[in-house]
């Protein structure tokens, strides 16, 4: 139309095409390929750093279970058919005693005696201590001790006694002259004597053991047999009396050779500690060394208010026996004790446990608590490390490796392609 206009000689005006040109095919399909391209290789990008990408930011939960425990069963004793009698063990806080009735301990006051004289005057293994001259007064006390029936021994007049060797004739030969001339030194009289006793048994918490006087002739110095157990393990804790009353004999210049009196001693691991009798009423407290692996254990029994001076001797070594019985089996927490759960993000769970056993000495319903010392690192499969566990008993000390029970595994490709985050370790 406008062409013919044209040609008839008229002007007419060109407007602007108001659509924008028709776009070519073949441009349109290039931009598509390109777009789709570059989605692609995001993809396969994402795709492969997911799938590929090391796990070292992921880190597995692991939760620890309740602390598992060790205890002993409680012990069955066998008592004397006679009197008293009690039992312990070293470092347990735990004393059976089959009453608590108080009863004449005689010459087992003597370890009370030599105690109070040592917190006074202390010895350090190998010393002797003052040197007391002895008069012609000491062996009329010797006599008079012999009068009376009480256990005495003779004394180098003209000579000395060494603090050492006073408590050497008190508790190995059980002499009352030579422990009234080491008490005597400090506390004149029985009174004064048993007013600084009953202080020192009170500072001790031996309220079960009432003293008036030193030598352990006067009925009056009574105890109950648990007592005397405490008693035991204090007077085994100074080293000089230890060394003393694990004597079997020892010589006295002046005086010649002595004999221990008490009949245990030596034997089975027996290292003390004291008789005592009275007619009709005889004692032994005790104490024995248990090798338990390499661990030494010591035990501790008395026998009270015995018929004979033979049946304190034999009931005293079967209520050690029987306690030295018990303790040399160890109580055991198994291998395999689980004590922590491990959780990975993805899902996968496995035990920490224990990969041996470990056993400790208890005794007498004793019970102690493991603590897991937990270390996962880069553990994941079973078998590899995850700390230590430590069990802390009163006598010895156990421990055991810990491992994971199972592998934890891989995450699958689905968890990796939609956690990224926990991936780059944005997210735990």
């Amino acid at each position: 139309f406008i062409p013919a206009l044209q040609s008839l000689g008229l002007h007419v005006p060109v407007l602007p095409d108001l659509l924008p040109p028709r776009r070519s095919p073949r441009r349109s399909s290039r931009r598509a390929l390109v777009s789709l391209a570059v989605a692609l290789v995001v993809a396969v990008g994402y795709t492969a750093a997911t799938l590929l990408w090391p796990l070292d930011n992921v880190t597995p939960t692991v939760s620890a279970s309740d602390a598992p425990t060790i205890a002993a069963p409680d012990a069955d004793i066998s008592w004397p058919a006679d009197g008293f009698g009690a039992v312990g063990v070293e470092g347990m806080n735990a004393t059976l005693a089959s009453s608590d009735t108080s009863d004449t301990i005689a010459s087992i006051t003597k370890l009370v005696s030599v105690l109070m004289v040592l917190d006074r005057e202390p010895l350090e293994p190998g010393e002797q201590g003052e040197a007391r001259e002895v008069v012609y007064g000491d062996r009329v006390d010797y006599w008079n001790f012999l009068g009376r029936g009480e256990s005495a021994l003779d004394v180098p007049v003209g000579g000395t006694l060494t603090q050492y060797q006073l408590i050497q004739g008190a508790l190995i030969a059980s002499a009352g002259n030579y422990t009234e001339m080491l008490t005597r030194q400090l506390w004149p009289t029985d009174e004064s004597f048993a007013s600084a006793a009953a202080e020192w048994l009170e500072e001790h918490r031996l309220d079960g053991i009432s003293i008036v006087e030193p030598t352990g002739i006067d009925r009056g110095n009574t105890a109950d047999a648990a007592s005397l157990i405490r008693l035991a393990s204090i007077a085994m804790a100074d080293p000089v009396i230890a060394e003393i009353v694990a004597t079997e004999s020892a010589e006295i210049p002046g005086v010649g050779t002595i004999e221990n009196t008490n009949p245990l001693l030596g034997d089975d691991g027996v290292v003390g500690i004291k008789t005592g009798g009275l007619i009709g009423s005889y004692n032994l407290l005790a104490a024995r060394d248990v090798p338990v692996g390499t661990t030494v254990v010591r035990v501790y029994a008395v026998a009270l208010d015995q018929p004979t001076p033979e049946l304190r001797g034999t009931a005293t070594a079967e209520l050690l026996d029987q306690v030295a019985e018990q303790v040399a089996t160890p109580s055991t927490l198994a291998a395999g004790t689980a004590v922590a759960t491990v959780t990975t993000p993805w899902g996968t769970e496995a035990e920490v446990v224990t990969t041996d056993d470990a056993s400790v000495i208890l005794w007498n319903g004793a019970r102690v608590t493991a603590a897991a010392d937990l270390a996962l690192g880069a553990s994941r499969d079973a078998g590899e490390g995850a700390g230590e566990l430590r069990v802390e008993g009163p006598v010895d000390t156990a421990t055991s490796a810990l491992a994971l029970s199972g592998d934890l595994g891989e995450p699958d490709a689905w968890w990796r392609l939609t956690h990224p985050l926990h991936l780059l370790g944005v997210l735990g």
